[in-house]
């Protein structure tokens, strides 16, 4: 039984990284200016801001673990788990951008609604085709993705699925 992992940890440097800022913006506001309610506001403001940022940021920590039935879905800070099905599974895109991390980003229902997630890559290269057929024997209608379109990922999946292994957009004038 082979169980594949990841999660959206790497938000936690950003988060710091964006707290770190509002503080010190809110602190040379606070330190530049000597009208009091100039300075009351900056703070209020600031501690707002960091409030929202900590809030945002709890609902996107997680970590989501591919079982043999079923996906779960655990998010760390607010001790909420969810099962999603591999029927429920839509679409799987694998993101690879220029400085950054690769990502994949899985949509999915429960409840009639849809819902997107953007994590860590589950693995890189071949371990990715691995997955991306352990994937198709759970769910033989899951759409595959791969951005940029001239990635390396996107031959490797061609050569298995064919070329029109996903939905082509016919553009029209």
């Amino acid at each position: 039984m082979k169980t594949y992992y990841s999660s959206s940890s790497h938000s936690n440097f950003d988060t710091a990284l964006a707290i770190l800022m509002c503080l010190v913006i809110g602190g040379v506001i606070v330190n530049t200016t000597d009208i009091i309610w100039i300075q009351l506001i900056s703070i209020l403001i600031t501690i707002g801001a960091v409030i929202v940022i900590i809030y945002y940021h709890r609902k996107r920590t997680f970590t989501i673990k591919f079982l043999e039935n079923e996906i779960i879905i655990e998010h760390q800070f607010l001790k909420k788990k969810i099962k999603v099905s591999y029927v429920d599974l839509l679409v799987i895109e694998f993101l690879s951008i220029h400085k950054s991390p690769d990502r994949n980003k899985i949509h999915f229902k429960t409840e009639n609604q849809l819902q997107s997630l953007s994590f860590l890559a589950i693995a890189h290269s071949d371990q990715y085709i691995e997955f991306i057929k352990w994937l198709k024997t759970k769910n033989d209608k899951l759409e595959l993705k791969v951005f940029p379109s001239d990635h390396i990922m996107n031959h490797k999946i061609q050569e298995i699925y064919g070329f029109k292994y996903r939905k082509m957009l016919k553009k029209t004038l």
